[in-house]
């Protein structure tokens, strides 16, 4: 009876041992995260925590959180957007979001300073890996405060894992070279040498070198500027220089807390129809991003 029992216990520890040893290994490999065991924020917008779970945050990728896609109805009734605010800004170099059944659908993961301002290098409206990796930015992200994601399919996905990190680079190691004994020479003698007449060398004259002409530079005075609001949408307009500076300008009075809400952007000749003018006033509040394509 006490050899049964024995055995017994030996086979129970076994099985602990099998079911911890690969998470623990799990464990070692994987950096920390920024969010690991941390509950995420739920909602239907980009400002408030409505609800949270834990599912995307434990490192099981067993557990998944079902992230229905985004929802244009006026009621938003239905959580459809990550939401994760720091108590302090934080800084990120990289990510990883496994989806289960990810089929390439368009993605949200939007960065915001704690001016809430669109951080360049958030993923606006593209498609990402997906997988069970870790993706670095082409640069970190600094002064992060807060992050939102949606999803712009039309079904829903099985969030498993979403993580951020701020992983310090692995230094580079040189080996140190052992230095190498050198043997002693033994002097030889050394005859006198014959000194023979030598000609004198004449110059080879170097030719003149001609400075390139510096090329001339590209002198365009007009440009397409996109204004990407925070819903996504994308605006295109055909503007001069002069305007596109004029734009720039107030967007950066109204961020230093001078100025009016809206901006009236001139679209000229496109699609006036029987307008005499036409203009678009976009508002400062909703602006994610903007670029410029000078021509």
């Amino acid at each position: 009876m006490f050899v049964k029992k024995k055995l017994l216990g030996f086979i129970i520890l076994c099985l602990l041992i099998l079911i911890v040893a690969p998470n623990l290994t799990k464990a070692a490999e994987s950096p920390a995260g920024l969010m690991d065991g941390k509950a995420i924020g739920t909602s239907t917008n980009s400002t408030t925590v409505m609800g949270s779970t834990l599912q995307v945050t434990d490192n099981n990728e067993l557990t998944s959180y079902p992230l229905i896609y985004e929802r244009s109805d006026s009621s938003k009734s239905k959580q459809d957007t990550f939401l994760i605010i720091f108590d302090s800004p934080v800084t990120i170099n990289s990510y990883k979001m496994f989806i289960t059944n990810y089929n390439r659908e368009k993605m949200y993961i939007v960065f915001e300073d704690s001016n809430g301002v669109g951080i360049e290098g958030s993923i606006v409206n593209e498609v990402i890996q997906g997988d069970n990796e870790i993706h670095s930015f082409a640069k970190p992200l600094t002064n992060v405060k807060k992050i939102w994601v949606i999803q712009k399919g039309t079904g829903t996905l099985n969030v498993a894992e979403f993580n951020l990190y701020n992983i310090e680079p692995t230094p580079t190691i040189t080996p140190t070279e052992e230095p190498v004994a050198t043997p002693t020479v033994e002097p030889t003698a050394t005859p006198e040498p014959t000194i023979e007449p030598t000609s004198t060398v004449t110059p080879t004259p170097s030719p003149t070198v001609s400075p390139s002409p510096t090329p001339e530079q590209p002198t365009g005075d007009r440009a397409i500027m996109v204004v990407t609001m925070s819903t996504g949408l994308e605006k295109e307009f055909d503007l001069s220089m002069e305007e596109v500076n004029t734009f720039i300008a107030w967007y950066e009075q109204k961020q230093a807390g001078t100025g009016t809400a809206s901006y009236a952007i001139n679209k000229h000749e496109n699609n006036k129809g029987p307008f005499t003018n036409r203009k678009d006033y976009v508002i400062f509040d909703k602006i994610l991003t903007f670029s410029v394509d000078q021509y």
